[in-house]
């Protein structure tokens, strides 16, 4: 080798050591000076723990202070899900799940392979967060894991409050339910002062949803300090968890069991109903739903649907497949409020409306085509006088069956529900001059259709009320045929089975449209202390005389009185002297389907305390189905014989001392 060659190869290896010694300098420099704020924080950090204590949630009561909604303890397992993904492989990700699933069952609560798998596998739960795998385990399984755990790396156990429901399935669509929040609600939430965490319950529905920031309460936090075994040192802080609110609602559990329980027997006995003709569609009769109210300020009692649901089943988090079968429209959608947010052609129960119409825009009056007295003969069809083009379908309309009634006035047409007597005002409204051409529309807005009731409760349906200014604005033509049928409910006038009865609630309460009113009070769940309470809301007052309810009133009074009222037969037996009763049956025509069946009622008169709706799908005659549902639920009130609901516990424990008299017995 030259010595040229060897003083190059020296100085490149002096170079080299030169540049690698500076590399040192520089991290060193960078480590000590540039960054020893930011790897002082993280050294904490790795001596600091959070730990998270939710809140338990408000319980929720009913009128008469059952709970409604409670709260329970519940031991959760859950599975770091990164130390889970990145300390295992696969081979020994799958013996971790198969030793869980066997020391959990053998502590006494049986868990499966694939219920860990599935719960592991929830893209619902973020890559840091700690999946819960198992609910309701044994004290036990907490003691092996205390006694091997290392055998189980980033396993834990904590106690945590979940939703229990006493009564079962009562009131679900009103209750609503919890569940995780997705990631848009945690979007939103992040900057929650109630510190709402990735892996957090939150109201999704019915008063859960509505009352979900009084319900929930505020988180606990301690921060501890632990040694590098992960062992706790000291607490360095502790906020104690706060819990939510309670909230109690105007609902009265009794009078709600009873109007599902009526609700469900009415559906299940149209269905045995057979078409009058061969060609006519089944009676399906797959859902409905039942509203009753104190029209005294439109305090909800009881509002029903169905098909329903379990709430219960959201509680330890439900799975893709039971989701999927309840969102599945075979199903019938149990998690649509009818009550609340179903559309349905009211058909003639709406006559109470189109009567105020008549009388409010002169049609009925001393200066109107008929006196409140007049008699218009009724022989079962009624021919449009003038028509052409501009009348739909045909310019004949017809009574239900063409019935004959005869001679009738305002009185008489509600009480038999004569349509002909409706199609010629409808007729005379919408062709005369001199008469509001929209003044069953207007009449519809004052009562509260076509727009929310304003009740508590989201996802209320708004209804439709067709109008000829509605219908030109839009560029379609109105001919009178529509105003004809809209005269008695039909055609596309829409109301959902709450607006109905708060309409009802307007007229039977003298002309005070009320916002329905579903939570009474908030309250502290420890002091008891109303930390709010709701009053009535007014929303308007209708101008309605004495000389426009009086004739009206006696004509639905008939409904359920009179030999030749449309519901006499459904309240035969009834007792009137002592609770007289005003209501309006309704059968809607449904196109391809069979008809629904409507009835509303009200009582007692004169100051009535109850207003009852029921809606009951592809069911058939109002007089029928829905009348007797609502009959069979006025009657006990009437009677002050209301069946107390028993909670499930309750059940339970009358069929443990049925099951020890039976063994006592055999023995």
């Amino acid at each position: 080798m030259s010595p040229e060659s060897f003083r190059l190869r020296i100085g490149f290896l002096v170079l080299l050591t030169l540049v690698a010694f500076a590399a040192l300098v520089a991290r060193l420099w960078y480590l000590q000076v540039l960054s020893s704020e930011e790897l002082g924080e993280v050294a904490v950090a790795n001596t600091i723990r959070e730990l998270y204590e939710p809140a338990p949630r408000g319980r929720i009561y009913d009128r008469n202070g059952n709970v409604l909604v409670d709260n329970r303890r519940s031991r959760v397992v859950t599975v770091n899900r990164f130390i889970f993904e990145n300390d295992f492989e696969p081979e020994q990700q799958s013996d971790l799940v198969l030793r869980l699933a066997t020391e959990i069952s053998r502590a006494g609560r049986l868990t499966k392979i694939f219920e860990i798998n599935d719960a592991l596998a929830d893209p619902r739960y973020g890559p840091l967060d700690s999946v819960p795998i198992a609910t309701d385990v044994t004290e036990n399984f907490e003691i092996v894991l205390a006694e091997r755990r290392d055998e189980f790396a980033g396993v834990e156990t904590a106690i945590r409050s979940v939703r229990v429901y006493p009564y079962g399935d009562l009131a679900a669509h009103v209750l609503g339910y919890v569940s995780l929040l997705s990631e848009e609600q945690y979007e939103q939430l992040v900057d929650d002062p109630k510190n709402y965490r990735r892996n957090d319950e939150i109201g999704q529905t019915g008063i859960e949803a509505s009352f979900e920031t009084v319900l929930r309460g505020t988180p606990g936090r301690t921060r501890i300090e632990v040694d590098n075994l992960g062992d706790p040192v000291r607490v360095i802080e502790q906020v104690e968890p706060v819990a939510g609110s309670d909230v109690h609602l105007t609902l009265d559990i009794d009078i709600q069991g009873l109007a599902e329980q009526e609700l469900v027997a009415a559906l299940a006995e149209a269905r045995q109903q057979q078409p009058e003709e061969p060609n006519e569609p089944s009676y399906n009769a797959p859902a409905g739903s039942m509203v009753v109210l104190d029209p005294n300020g439109a305090e909800l009692v009881a509002i029903a649907s169905f098909p329903t649901y379990s709430p219960g089943e959201f509680v330890s988090g439900i799975s893709e497949d039971r989701w999927a079968q309840l969102q599945d429209p075979t199903s019938r959608q149990p998690l649509h409020n009818r009550a609340l947010a179903g559309i349905y052609p009211p058909g003639s129960t709406f006559k109470l409306f189109t009567s105020y119409a008549a009388l409010n825009s002169g049609v009925i009056g001393s200066r109107g085509v008929l006196d409140v007295r007049t008699l218009y003969d009724d022989q079962g069809t009624y021919v449009v006088p003038v028509c052409a083009e501009e009348v739909v379908a045909s310019c004949t309309f017809r009574n239900a069956g063409e019935a004959v009634y005869g001679p009738v006035d305002l009185r008489r047409a509600l009480t038999v529900s004569s349509d002909v007597y409706y199609y010629y005002l409808a007729d005379i409204m919408d062709r005369a001059d001199r008469f509001d051409r929209e003044g069953v529309q207007r009449a519809a807005a004052v009562f509260g259709f076509g727009a929310p009731t304003g009740i508590a409760l989201a996802g209320e349906g708004t209804g439709r009320v067709p109008s000829p200014s509605v219908a030109e604005a839009a560029g379609e033509t109105w001919r009178t045929g529509d105003s004809i049928v809209l005269g008695i409910g039909q055609g596309l006038l829409g109301v959902t089975p709450l607006q109905l009865a708060n309409g009802y609630a307007t007229f039977a309460n003298g002309g005070t449209l009320y916002a329905p009113k579903i939570v009474d009070r908030v309250e502290n769940p420890v002091s008891g202390e109303v930390l709010r309470r709701f009053g009535d809301r007014v929303i308007d007052e209708i101008y309605l005389p004495g000389a426009f309810q009086q004739p009206i009133l006696e004509g639905l009074m008939g409904v359920t009185a009179d030999l030749e009222g449309t519901a006499h037969s459904a309240f035969l037996g009834f007792p009137h002297e002592q609770w007289p009763v005003a209501g309006k049956t309704g059968t809607a025509e449904v196109v391809g389907k069979a008809d629904n069946s409507l009835f509303a009622a009200f009582g007692p008169i004169p100051d009535p305390e109850y207003v009852v709706v029921a809606i009951m799908e592809e069911s058939g005659f109002g007089s029928r189905v829905a009348a007797p549902a609502v009959r069979r639920v006025i009657e006990p009130i009437a009677t002050n014989s209301v069946s107390a609901i028993r909670t499930i516990d309750d059940l339970a424990q009358l069929s443990d001392q049925a099951a020890l008299g039976n063994t006592e017995s055999v023995g």
